[in-house]
Formats: structure tokens, sequence, C-alpha cells
């Protein structure tokens, strides 16, 4: 944890539920790294500048979609939490994406930050339609940590989500210096990412496997494909409509 102290015991970790619980999600973690969501072939063309400042733009405003309602999110399944540690822990990620007491310093502040630098204003980011993968995500986190058992939100809000970060976020930021001149782009936001990713994912896992039994392993290994899955739809539709934004190839007419 970041902030926080770990609200959990020695014994509690040394229990042959948490243990098994922890191996069975870091086999889960390795076998999912083959998932088709990591080095998709949209990233990857993102990060050689294949879709220029308009892709770029198109790419970052959905994705705000997705920043700005992440604190709600969490805020919703810290009140499903089923007990004051489970909560805890969660409390340390949402301190850090509200700034550490300072608005300002809030994640969903920090990347309009990025998009105002980017042309994209607060107003513009509301009218700008929400393509129907980013929809479909948000959607289906909120469904699994309403409606669905705390583990099975856990899944979707942190470890399914947070597998991803490190994998992608890099073509994203190479992407954007591509397409702007160097110190034009407010890069606040990203420069609050990286090991503390880390630190969150392996939160994400303690409180996972503090909340699930054996029994459980099937549903979470579903429901963290379901989520994996579902942002790779979002590369692929952004890939589809971003092929307006293509450059031409060398010589083309």
């Amino acid at each position: 944890m970041e902030y926080l102290s770990s609200p959990y015991t020695e014994e509690e970790r040394s229990s042959e539920n948490f243990k098994a619980s922890m191996k069975f999600l870091s086999d889960l973690e390795k076998k999912a790294q083959s998932h088709p969501v990591f080095n998709h072939p949209f990233l990857k063309e993102f990060a050689d500048g294949m879709y220029g400042r308009e892709g770029a733009v198109f790419v970052m405003t959905q994705i705000g979609k997705m920043v700005h309602p992440f604190t709600a999110a969490i805020c919703a399944l810290m009140g499903r939490s089923p007990d004051i540690r489970s909560r805890f822990v969660l409390f340390d990620n949402l301190y850090e994406e509200m700034g550490r007491g300072k608005l300002e310093q809030s994640h969903p502040f920090l990347y309009q930050d990025m998009l105002t630098s980017m042309g994209v204003s607060p107003e513009k980011l509301e009218q700008a339609e929400t393509i129907t993968s980013v929809r479909l995500l948000n959607d289906s986190i909120f469904d699994a940590i309403l409606r669905k058992p705390f583990a099975v939100g856990c899944s979707w809000l942190g470890f399914g989500g947070e597998l991803t970060i490190p994998n992608n976020f890099p073509y994203l930021m190479d992407g954007i210096k591509g397409a702007f001149s160097n110190g034009e782009v407010d890069f606040g936001f990203w420069d609050r990412h990286g090991d503390r990713d880390q630190e969150h994912s392996d939160d994400a896992t303690t409180v996972l496997a503090m909340n699930m039994t054996v029994e459980d392993h099937p549903v979470i290994e579903r429901e963290v494909y379901n989520s994996l899955t579902l942002r790779k739809l979002i590369w692929d539709e952004c890939r589809e409509k971003c092929a307006e934004f293509a450059r031409q190839p060398a010589g083309a007419v």
C-alpha cells in the first residue's frame, strides 16, 4: 500500500485459503498475458504515429470517458465492501486517485489538464460521443460492482483493469509524444502512473484474495477475461474509428 498500512495480519496472510488464492491469481495473471488486449495492433500503430494528431485527440477523448467515472466506481466498490479492512485497502487507492487531498491533483482533473492542452475543453469532452465499447466497459464495471459479489467487482475494477496498464499505457504515451511537439502536452496525469500502478495492482490482488475461496476461482477467471476482452474491443473500435486519420503511405496520390 502507498499511503496506509496494510490492515491484514501475518496470520491472515499465512492462511491456506489466502495462499491458494494468491497462487491462483498469480497464475491467472501470467496466463492472461497471452490475451490480445496486450500489445494490440492498434496500440503499436498508435505508438508509431500512424493516426497523427487527430487520432491522438480522438483516442485520449475516449479514454477520458473511462477516467472520469473511475473514482465513482471505487466509491461504489468501497460501499459494497464486506468489512472495514477491505474498504481500508480500497481507500488507499481512492486517496491517490483523489489527488491526496488536493482536488486539482485528482486524476480526473489531471487528465482534463492534458486534454485541454490537446485542445479538448471540458465542454468538448462532455459533448463528444462515447464509442460503444467504452460505454459497454463502463456499464459492465458498474454492473459487476453493484449487482455481483464483492470479489467479482474487485476482479473488474482492480485486478482485471490494472493488468493492462503497464503494457498499454507506454504505447499511448509514445503516440501522444509523436503527435505533439515537445512541451505542448501536459503530462501530469501520466507522471502519476508507473511504479505506483504495480502497487495498486498488488493491493487489488490482495483484497481480492482475502475475499474469495477456491470455489470462486472459475467465476473470477471468467470475469477477468470478460474485462480484458471488453478492453480489447475498445482498441478494435478505436482502430476502426481512427482509420480516417491514418497517414497515407509514402508515394500515395
